[in-house]
């Protein structure tokens, strides 16, 4: 048996891969010089949360396929049910929509308020979203009851245990604990509330079946709304964002990182949406360690030994979520694949048997016979 297998590879894993990469871009936007788009605290929110209303245009494409296609059954069932009246319920759509609605709400809220928490602890240097791995499949068992494995208790040890020893090393724990201890505990709030959130989207379109397309949109509609009125009233107020300064050295510099920011952010999502419904929501660290790693392109000597750790990690998250088997250790006996393997070559046996024993007992009929036909014709 090899050390290392692929667990299963198709094409869901299609969002994992461009997530990482547009997580990787959005990451490097942050080094541009001579920009100041992020140095405004609530308007690259804003611009997040406008962008993703584009996604009301596959929404209705979607939306009148799926029309079309119910119509086109209904018309089926009719044309062979001529003497049955078929009754469809018209506030159907309306109960659905009331069952999601709150849950929408929750997850909207949730974001929002992580946007805000970002605004005081962006400055921090510690690598508090490590703990994602681990806080994220805590809500994802209370919620869903998902059990977790041998393999998915040994990758959030090694995870936490590495990302605690580069902090500590790099000693950006300690500087954060003792200037900014505030920030710091606002970060952790954050960390937890986008785990929450990533889950209760997996709830909605698992269980009420919202699509990524319907989520987008109204998460882009209320977010837009709510940072908006931020906006206004930081600017009479407050002046979190200094948009006079940025407008009036508005330039081609800030047009592309505007653009680089609306792009790679609606991506993504999008991309994070889909492999949350694909997969689990802890697929989505994986998403995140990838975009780490452009923060560490000096390539100076620290930078070399961060990439190297973060790349391991990496590799270990790829464990946790079984696209990669390691087979040591027993890691490996409770992945999906070989669960589902185990299952087969079960109900192959079961078969087996079953038909060994209608042929026995075939058999025990024919002997049977072949003595009464000799006892008649004597």
């Amino acid at each position: 048996m090899a050390f290392i297998n692929l667990g299963k590879i198709d094409k869901n894993l299609i969002p994992i891969l461009l997530g990482c990469i547009f997580s990787f871009l959005s990451r490097l936007l942050f080094k541009v010089k001579n920009t100041i788009l992020f140095k405004q605290k609530i308007y690259p929110n804003l611009l997040a949360s406008i962008i993703k209303l584009v996604t009301i245009i596959p929404l209705i494409i979607t939306n009148k396929r799926s029309q079309k296609t119910t119509n086109n059954n209904n018309n089926e069932r009719a044309l062979s049910n001529n003497d049955i009246e078929l009754i469809y319920s018209e506030t159907d759509d309306g109960v659905s929509f009331q069952g999601k609605f709150p849950y929408i709400i929750l997850s909207t809220v949730i974001q929002f308020i992580q946007g805000l928490l970002l605004i005081y602890a962006i400055g921090l240097k510690s690598n508090s979203w490590i703990l994602d791995i681990a806080i994220t499949s805590l809500f994802y068992y209370l919620i869903f009851k998902i059990k977790l494995f041998k393999h998915h208790y040994f990758s959030i040890i090694l995870i936490v245990l590495i990302g605690f020893i580069i902090d500590l090393s790099s000693e950006n724990l300690q500087k954060d604990l003792t200037s900014n201890l505030f920030n710091f505990f606002l970060r952790l709030i954050r960390e937890v509330l986008y785990s929450l959130g990533n889950v209760i989207n997996k709830y909605l379109m698992e269980k009420k079946y919202v699509s990524v397309y319907e989520l987008s949109v109204y998460t882009g509609v209320i977010n837009s709304i709510f940072f908006g009125i931020m906006e206004i009233i930081d600017h009479f107020y407050f002046d979190l964002d200094d948009l006079d300064a940025y407008f009036s050295n508005f330039n081609s510099t800030e047009i592309l990182v505007m653009l680089g920011l609306l792009i790679t952010q609606l991506g993504l999502y999008l991309c994070t949406m889909m492999t949350i419904r694909n997969y689990t929501p802890c697929h989505v660290f994986t998403i995140l360690i990838f975009g780490q790693l452009a923060n560490y392109l000096d390539f100076s000597a620290v930078s070399i030994v961060l990439i190297i750790c973060f790349v391991f990690i990496l590799f270990i998250s790829l464990i946790f979520n079984e696209i990669i088997e390691i087979n040591f250790w027993g890691l490996s006996d409770n992945t999906k694949k070989n669960i589902i393997a185990r299952s087969e070559a079960e109900n192959a046996n079961l078969e087996k048997n079953y038909t060994m024993n209608s042929i026995d007992e075939n058999g025990d009929i024919r002997e049977t016979m072949v003595e009464l036909e000799k006892r008649d014709s004597v």
